[in-house]
């Protein structure tokens, strides 16, 4: 059973060292969790700004902010995936 659509997520940044960081703490905690999402990465400044964070890098789950302004830990993203996630795919009501 095949759910009708991925989890997107956004990876804002303009490249920097932390904005790299995200992302390898990113790639990671997604293999750990043996997840398959939609990965962007979004680095045109216009459009980082229309997403109205208050710093970078930062990371979106489906359009939602999770983290802004911090490199979260392998182990912290893993958490909070693993948890929105599984809200994100869970019945409604239950």
């Amino acid at each position: 059973m095949e759910k009708s659509s991925k989890a997107q997520i956004k990876l804002l940044g303009i490249g920097s060292a932390k904005d790299r960081a995200l992302k390898a703490n990113l790639l990671a905690a997604l293999e750990a969790l043996d997840l398959e999402v939609e990965l962007l990465e979004i680095s045109n400044v216009n459009e980082i700004l229309s997403y109205g964070i208050s710093g970078i890098p930062a990371l979106l789950l489906d359009d939602k902010i999770i983290f802004q302004k911090i490199v979260p830990s392998v182990e912290e993203l893993c958490t909070v995936l693993n948890e929105l996630l599984h809200y994100r795919e869970s019945p409604k009501g239950v």
